[in-house]
């Protein structure tokens, strides 16, 4: 008997209306894919607000992943035909254009950026306004973390330096329950709930 896949969806976790909101789970359900969709794209065409792709490491936000990871988005439907790919340059999220004759892709409309966790220090002074999402993705970890446990400190410095007391940017934390230990189930006092959980349907 075949198993029926799961696909996940934020349908009701966006009826809470949080401002941070941890979604966890098992590999390949659709957690990224969801959250990549309607709180990154379809969230900019609506709204006109940019995100923020957030990972630990700099060496994860490389070009080559980034795109890979932007890969399966329907860029020329969902933009009635405008652009044909996302790209990225300098950090920064583009609505592109490749040209398959030249094998040259241009970078028109910027609608997010990438950063690193571990290099948020340097952008305290940086204005984020334009931003109203930030997802972190792979935020459950079997290796290590940023300065021991003390990596959600330095998440919410990183929030509060994109809201700036706005109180408009929703942050998404995505990760596979690869283990049920992590410095921010600790820090936030859910570390017991989360060890009792169980797989459910969405």
């Amino acid at each position: 008997m075949r198993k029926e896949k799961i696909h996940w969806t934020n349908e009701k976790i966006k009826k809470e209306n949080a401002m941070i909101n941890l979604v966890m789970g098992g590999k390949s359900i659709g957690k990224s894919y969801n959250i990549k969709h309607e709180e990154m794209i379809y969230n900019y065409l609506r709204t006109g607000k940019r995100f923020i792709l957030l990972r630990r490491w700099r060496e994860d936000i490389t070009n080559l992943w980034c795109e890979q990871y932007f890969a399966d988005v329907d860029v020329y439907n969902i933009t009635n035909k405008k652009y044909n790919c996302i790209s990225v340059h300098r950090r920064c999220v583009y609505f592109s254009n490749y040209d398959q004759e030249t094998g040259k892709t241009k970078h028109i409309e910027k609608i997010g950026y990438v950063v690193s966790l571990s290099t948020e220090q340097h952008l305290s002074s940086a204005s984020f306004l334009d931003v109203n999402s930030i997802v972190f993705e792979e935020f459950m970890e079997r290796g290590r973390y940023l300065d021991g446990g003390n990596e959600p400190n330095r998440l919410m410095i990183f929030y509060n330096t994109v809201d700036r007391n706005r109180g408009e940017c929703k942050l998404w934390l995505v990760g596979n329950t690869i283990t049920k230990v992590s410095p921010y189930l600790k820090e936030w006092g859910i570390q017991s709930i989360v060890t009792r959980m169980k797989p459910r349907r969405h």
